[in-house]
C-alpha cells in the first residue's frame, strides 16, 4: 500500500506539469542568470573583465635630454671616469623608458593594459576617442628634469600631465596606482644608487628562515557556475517539501485521506508514503539539476561517493519536512503553514544558507546559523566535494541532515492526527 501511496503522488505530479516546469526549469534558469550576473563578485570565480587602453604622448626627446644632463656634468667639472659610471645607471633610471617598458609594458600589465604611444599632434584626435581610459602626457624636459632632482637633488622632482576619462570608473583608478607605485620604486632606486645600496639588500632572504613552507590552501576554486548551481539547487528542492505537503492536504480535503482510513489502511503507511514521496522526488530532482549542470555548464564532482551520500541525506531531509508539513497541516486543518513555508521560511534559510551570496564569510556565527538549514549545510557539503574533501571532512554535515530528518519525522508523528481524529 505505501507503494500505491507514492505512485498515486507522483501521477499528481505529473499531471501538472506546470509545477514540474517550475520545480526544475526554476534552478537552471537561476542557476544561469546568478553565474553570470554575480560572477564578478565571487572568489575564485576568474578575474575580472578589464580592459584599460592608455595614450602616451612625448613631447620632449629622453634621449637627447639624458645626454644634455650628462654635458652639463661634464662642464661643471665633474671627471669623465665619474661621469662614464654614472652613465650607466642613468641609463637604467630614463623614467620614461621604464615607464613603457617595466611599467605599462611588464607581462602583469599588459594583459590589461593597451598602451599606444602617440604623438602631440594626435592628441585632439585621442580626446575625442572615448574607448581611451587615459592620457599620459611627458612634458618637455621631464626626463632631464627628473635626472636632476633624483641624482643631484636639485628642484622639486617633476610631474607627469594625466588626462582621464570620466565616463570610465575603475580604469582611471588602476592608471593613477599605477603611476603611484610607478613613482615610489623610481624614488626608491634612486637612493639606493645614490648611496650604494644593492636592491637585493632591502629583499627578504627567504634562506633566513628555518622550517618548512606549506601552502594552506591546496583545494580547488569553487567558480559563480559551482557556486550557483549548488545555491539554486539546495533552495529549490525546498519547494518539493511544500509541493508534496499541498497534495497531502489536497487529498484531506477532497476526503481521499479518509477513504484510505475507512479502507482498513494505517494511517502510518499514509504517513510513510509521503516520507517517501518527499524523500525520492527530492533526490531525483537533485540530480536531474545537477546533472543539467554537469552536461551544460561542466560542473562536475571528484568524489562520486560523497556527492550521492549528500544527496541521498538531503533528500531524507526534505522528506522530513514534508511529512512535518502535512501532519501540521493535518492538525490544524488549515494549508496556511505550508504556504508560510514555502512564501518566507524558504527565502530566509535561502539567505541564510548562502544560496545567493556567502553571507557567512563576513561572520562567523551567521555561518554556523546557515549550517542548522538543511539546505545550508547540504550547500557547504557539495562545495566542500567541489574544492577536493573526502567523506570524512563533510561527515559532520551529513549527520546534520540526518539528525534533522529524524527529529523533523518524529515531530511529524506525534503532530500527525489519531485515526478517530482523522475521520
Amino acid at each position: 500500500m505505501i507503494g500505491q501511496i507514492v505512485k498515486k503522488q507522483a501521477l499528481i505530479l505529473l499531471r501538472n506539469p506546470i509545477q514540474i516546469l517550475l520545480l526544475v526549469g526554476l534552478p537552471i534558469i537561476l542557476i544561469a542568470i546568478l553565474s553570470t550576473a554575480l560572477g564578478g563578485m565571487m572568489m575564485g570565480g576568474g578575474s575580472p573583465n578589464i580592459h584599460v587602453k592608455v595614450a602616451l604622448v612625448e613631447h620632449g626627446d629622453e634621449e637627447e635630454e639624458i645626454q644634455r644632463f650628462l654635458r652639463e656634468l661634464e662642464d661643471e667639472g665633474m671627471p669623465r671616469e665619474a661621469i662614464k659610471e654614472m652613465e650607466t645607471g642613468i641609463e637604467q633610471m630614463a623614467p620614461v623608458s621604464l615607464l613603457k617598458d617595466e611599467v605599462f609594458g611588464s607581462e602583469e600589465a599588459r594583459e590589461f593594459v593597451e598602451l599606444h604611444e602617440v604623438e602631440a599632434g594626435e592628441l585632439t584626435e585621442i580626446w575625442d576617442d572615448n574607448s581611451y581610459t587615459a592620457v599620459v602626457e611627458v612634458p618637455e624636459n621631464f626626463t632631464y628634469e627628473s635626472l636632476e632632482y633624483l641624482v643631484l637633488n636639485h628642484n622639486s622632482q617633476p610631474v607627469l600631465e594625466v588626462s582621464q576619462n570620466d565616463e570610465q570608473q575603475i580604469g582611471p583608478m588602476i592608471v593613477n596606482e599605477i603611476l603611484t607605485q610607478f613613482q615610489e620604486q623610481l624614488t626608491l632606486g634612486a637612493f639606493l644608487q645614490k648611496n650604494g645600496i644593492e636592491q637585493g639588500a632591502i629583499q627578504v632572504d627567504e634562506g633566513i628562515f628555518t622550517g618548512e613552507a606549506l601552502t594552506l590552501d591546496q583545494e580547488n576554486p569553487i567558480g559563480s557556475q559551482e557556486y550557483y548551481a549548488v545555491g539554486m539547487t539546495v533552495m529549490n528542492v525546498l519547494f518539493i517539501a511544500s509541493t508534496i505537503g499541498t497534495i497531502a492536504f489536497m487529498e484531506k480535503k477532497i476526503h481521499v485521506f479518509d477513504r484510505i482510513i475507512l479502507g482498513n489502511v494505517s494511517r502510518w503507511e499514509y504517513f510513510i508514503g509521503v516520507l517517501l514521496s518527499g524523500t525520492l522526488f527530492s533526490f531525483i530532482h537533485l540530480l536531474i539539476v545537477y546533472g543539467f549542470s554537469w552536461i551544460v555548464y561542466g560542473v562536475k564532482w571528484p568524489n562520486l561517493l560523497s556527492f550521492f551520500t549528500v544527496t541521498a541525506s538531503l533528500a531524507i531531509a526534505i522528506g522530513g519536512i514534508a511529512v512535518l508539513l502535512t501532519a501540521i497541516s493535518y492538525r490544524f486543518n488549515s494549508e496556511m503553514i505550508t504556504n508560510f513555508f514555502s512564501g518566507i521560511v524558504v527565502t530566509l534559510m535561502a539567505v541564510l544558507g548562502g544560496s545567493f551570496f556567502p553571507i557567512g564569510d563576513s561572520s562567523a556565527f551567521i555561518q554556523m546559523l546557515g549550517n542548522l538549514t538543511p539546505n545550508g549545510a547540504g550547500m557547504s557539503s557539495y562545495l566542500m566535494i567541489l574544492r577536493g574533501d573526502d567523506i570524512e571532512e563533510i561527515s559532520h554535515h551529513v549527520l546534520f541532515l540526518v539528525l534533522f530528518a529524524a527529529t523533523s519525522i518524529i515531530i511529524a508523528a506525534i503532530s500527525f492526527p489519531k485515526r478517530g481524529r482523522a475521520v
